[in-house]
């Protein structure tokens, strides 16, 4: 079924685990009508963090009609239930009077609310981003099927995917815009929360930004807002982080341990063509990328390039082991604090292997070169 998943943060958000059930003292009620109902039960559930919790339950009569009155709904994400694979999702908050109608044989794909705001706005979003996901996916489809009929070798496979980047990255940009528009004109509704996530916060951090000033000023009060307002001012903090180390900023000083306890300030090694390297002994893909980081210091060390290596390792006898087996000579240094080191909040680290490559004058020329990537841009900077 075409439905968007609500994501992780937004059940853990809007987390009411508890087994008490609010009685209803507000006049809240949903009104039913579904047709093709063979008089089951449906099930009003909360999301939670241990999954969905229900609420209410009643009956749907031979007419397909159902009334749930017995709940009053703290404010967050809810859904409706026929079966696991057959739901509506709602957004809710006490004192609603709603209405939905629907085909029970297809509920997720089928149903209209009214009275709910939220829960409006919330299809008008799955509804965007269900005509995005055909859009992506017949450029995929253009894809596979050229390997196939064409039976491209792996050189035309890889021009044809660079060909079709083009109107891939022109459909996500389209897209975000028209989402953050749709956010800043709804910016206090909880539904927005759930779109918000579909845009970069490094593009669209003012939108992000507005949400949360309309949502805290509508729910001032309500923990999980606060929750949303703290992961906001997060989200911003690494923003800044992340624009400190663009392509043309300084890269900022880095002082670690050295294997031998001695520190090693990164601009010690001013002067040469320096990559900063951050791996880890426990990251598979990082020790895959390590032969070519090799052959790259092995081919350009004579010509003024060096390395550093910045380890995300917490276990001091691993990493020192690991540098050993891969046979590593540059220069390594780690404060064996996992991500929680001080390397990661400075250089604004998601994910390793992460790279950044400086010039002599400490300057950041390019990040996240990998493979034949960074051979050719070493090839480039030190001809």
């Amino acid at each position: 079924m075409n439905k968007i998943v609500i994501t992780a943060f937004i059940i853990a958000l809007f987390s009411a685990c508890t087994d008490s059930k609010p009685k209803n003292n507000s006049g809240f009620e949903i009104n039913g009508n579904l047709s093709n109902s063979k008089s089951e039960v449906i099930y009003l559930e909360k999301l939670s963090q241990k999954g969905p919790m229900v609420v209410d339950s009643v009956t749907i009569n031979e007419k397909g009609e159902f009334l749930i009155n017995n709940y009053s709904p703290s404010v967050g994400f809810y859904r409706l239930r026929l079966s696991n694979s057959n739901f509506a999702m709602l957004v809710l908050d006490s004192a609603q009077k709603i209405t939905i109608t629907g085909d029970a044989r297809d509920l997720g794909n089928t149903y209209k609310v009214e009275g709910s705001p939220d829960t409006k706005l919330y299809l008008e979003y799955n509804e965007l981003a269900k005509g995005q996901k055909i859009r992506t996916d017949s450029l995929e489809s253009v894809f596979n099927n050229a390997l196939i009929v064409q039976k491209l070798d792996s050189l035309s496979a890889d021009s044809l995917s660079k060909e079709l980047q083009i109107p891939y990255e022109k459909m996500i940009v389209s897209y975000s815009d028209i989402i953050a528009k749709k956010i800043k004109e709804n910016p206090s509704s909880l539904a927005s929360i759930m779109a918000i996530q579909q845009i970069k916060p490094e593009i669209y951090l003012d939108v992000y930004k507005a949400l949360d000033k309309g949502l805290t000023e509508k729910y001032p009060n309500n923990e999980d807002i606060k929750s949303f307002h703290g992961m906001v001012q997060q989200t911003e903090m690494m923003v800044s982080r992340t624009q400190a180390i663009k392509v043309g900023a300084e890269a900022p000083e880095l002082i670690l341990p050295m294997p031998n306890d001695k520190d090693l300030p990164l601009s010690a090694l001013r002067g040469k063509v320096v990559l900063i390297d951050f791996w880890a002994s426990w990251c598979g893909p990082c020790r895959k990328e390590l032969p070519n980081v090799k052959r790259c210091y092995e081919k350009y060390k004579s010509k003024g390039f060096e390395i550093l290596g910045v380890s995300l390792d917490k276990n001091r006898d691993e990493w020192i082991e690991a540098i050993s087996k891969e046979g590593l000579t540059w220069p390594q240094v780690s404060d064996l604090k996992f991500w929680q080191s001080e390397a990661v909040q400075i250089y604004a680290v998601q994910s390793i292997p992460y790279t950044v490559l400086i010039d002599k004058n400490g300057i950041i020329i390019a990040t996240d070169l990998r493979g034949a990537e960074l051979d050719k841009k070493l090839a480039e900077v030190l001809k």
